[in-house]
């Protein structure tokens, strides 16, 4: 990575101690990456295939996060897009195992493994033993339980503005061997993305799974000093969005860091209140 930009722009209005100043910097993506038949090269038939592609292509490198995705079989939150019976075992695999998104339900979608992959490598090393984590966004639930798989005693919340996706997240989840997270250490309920969840905050990570026009303010409140969040910013008819780390220091400082391109689905804003963001 190359550093191109380095920025400072202030809180506007002042607004408490821990929104003092925004650093933004950007960076130039120097590596090439390759595509084949609309996914990318770390596709596999098995998980287990599919996951060390993954590492084989750097694309892993924390030994959490290779250990969290070989224990979550992916195909086991791909179910949505293709009900029971209605499609052989060997196809089924053959789309579960591709790393590209796939549609699941609501006009939602289960991202490419190689931005779980990337997202979770980027969020492990604020989460320890006893930490929270806020997935917005959570869809089939997959990252959600795979952050609270990520170290000893986290509590991870996955939100998501539909019924039918929550419900989806939670069958999901509850299918798998970790059901008995369910209720105890792993949490879906139906809120706005844009609201987060005031009332279990503060987070130490927060992911975000749909672009945002700008930084959601309520989410930012909500993530801890010392807490990131991974959130991808620009609108959706935009030519390009950005996936945006955001990091709070021990003292409130807010660095932001543009990482590279991705394309996102919308962030739903429930109450449409956009006076709520930055």
């Amino acid at each position: 990575w190359m550093s191109s930009e380095d920025t400072t722009k202030k809180w506007p209005g002042g607004r408490g101690k821990h929104m003092r100043a925004w650093r933004w910097r950007r960076y130039v993506l120097v590596a090439t990456v390759i595509r084949r038949a609309g996914s990318w090269m770390s596709s596999g038939v098995t998980n287990e295939e599919l996951v060390s592609n993954l590492v084989r292509d750097g694309l892993v490198r924390n030994g959490a996060v290779e250990g969290v995705l070989r224990r979550l079989d992916r195909r086991q939150f791909t179910r949505a897009i293709a009900p029971s019976g209605t499609v052989s075992a060997p196809a089924v695999a053959q789309v579960a195992y591709r790393d590209a998104p796939l549609p699941i339900a609501s006009g939602a979608t289960i991202s490419a493994p190689h931005m779980h992959a990337r997202c979770l490598e980027l969020l492990a090393p604020k989460l320890h033993a006893r930490g929270k984590a806020l997935d917005v966004g959570c869809g089939s639930g997959y990252l959600t339980l795979a952050l609270s798989l990520l170290a000893d005693d986290v509590l991870a919340f996955g939100i998501e503005h539909t019924d039918d996706l929550v419900s989806l997240a939670r069958s999901n989840c509850a299918a798998t061997e970790f059901k008995s997270k369910m209720g105890t250490s792993l949490f879906f309920e139906r809120a706005d993305g844009w609201a987060g969840l005031p009332d279990r905050a503060p987070f130490d990570v927060i992911h975000v799974g749909a672009a945002a026009h700008s930084v959601p303010r309520a989410l930012l409140e909500q993530l801890a000093p010392g807490g990131r969040m991974i959130v991808p910013i620009g609108r959706p008819q935009a030519a390009q969005q950005q996936l945006v780390q955001i990091d709070k220091g021990p003292d409130g400082q807010v660095d932001l860091t543009s990482l590279f391109a991705v394309r996102y689905v919308e962030l739903v804003d429930q109450r449409q209140r956009h006076s709520r963001d930055l």
